[in-house]
């Protein structure tokens, strides 16, 4: 990791405190609400038992926060690099959305990744160990677009794109909580993380890398840093593969299970 500013470390600490106290806060009120208040419909059994945790309700709040910032921030940024960033904001904005991110990372990573899910912190280092860097406003940015920062926030910023799924799934997650029956709000959001998942995890990936970064592969290996290249093509690899089986485990369900609601399933979700 390149040497950072502290102004960029500073932003990556705030964020990461603002994570923190919305865990904190989601955590403690669903885990003491009263039973059969929509608060308690979020809980989830405590592990170890007795009694209900809010944890899980937690770190869905918190990334449906991260993602919805995110992937606004990184559908703006590629648009308006599309049209040539008549602002010349796009690189300043994606960094502010990369401290962003990163916040959300350290702090789910130390209240959940910790306690429930030691997946979450192989997930949540890996992302900053890739993205740090182009957030880091003078020298590391140039150096992960090969001289060009603008080359390093497309491809940082259309990764990105993959949160609009998250988005649908964590309102998925919520809705099996509360809905009692079906409603046609459950199918439209049910479609909506259908298109988008495989889009934006799946089918976008090869474009991403054949056209963006692969044909540039000689200019890294020039400067000494072709290695960039095999990790993000791992990185991408990997989300690919790891889509792909958890699409599939959603779809083999039946395309009638996903869009309809049906309470007794929704609760096994």
């Amino acid at each position: 990791l390149v040497a950072p500013q502290p102004a960029y470390l500073a932003r990556i600490a705030g964020f990461a405190a603002l994570f923190a106290a919305l865990f904190v806060t989601v955590e403690r009120q669903v885990s003491k609400a009263a039973e059969g208040t929509p608060l308690d419909g979020l809980s989830s059994p405590r592990r170890p038992p007795p009694g209900r945790s809010g944890l899980t309700a937690a770190t869905n709040v918190c990334s449906t926060a991260h993602a919805l910032v995110t992937a606004s921030a990184a559908v703006w940024v590629v648009l308006s690099q599309i049209l040539g960033d008549p602002l010349g904001s796009a690189v300043g904005i994606w960094q502010w959305a990369l401290a962003f991110s990163q916040g959300y990372f350290l702090a789910d990573a130390a209240l959940y990744g910790t306690r429930r899910e030691s997946w979450v912190l192989v997930h949540h280092a890996w992302m900053i160990l890739a993205h740090h860097p182009i957030g880091e406003p003078l020298r590391g940015c140039a150096l992960m677009g090969c001289g060009d920062c603008g080359r390093a926030v497309w491809l940082s910023a259309t990764g990105y794109w993959a949160e609009l799924s998250t988005v649908f799934l964590n309102i998925r997650w919520l809705m099996h909580r509360w809905l009692k029956r079906h409603s046609v709000w459950y199918s439209i959001n049910s479609a909506c993380l259908l298109v988008t998942y495989p889009a934006a995890r799946i089918v976008a990936v090869p474009f991403i890398l054949g056209g963006s970064l692969w044909p540039y592969r000689e200019e890294y290996r020039q400067r000494g840093i072709g290695s960039l290249v095999t990790f993000t093509s791992v990185t991408y690899s990997a989300m690919v593969l790891m889509s792909s089986f958890y699409y599939y485990t959603i779809v083999s369900k039946g395309f009638r299970r996903v869009l309809f609601f049906e309470p007794e399933a929704g609760k096994k979700d």
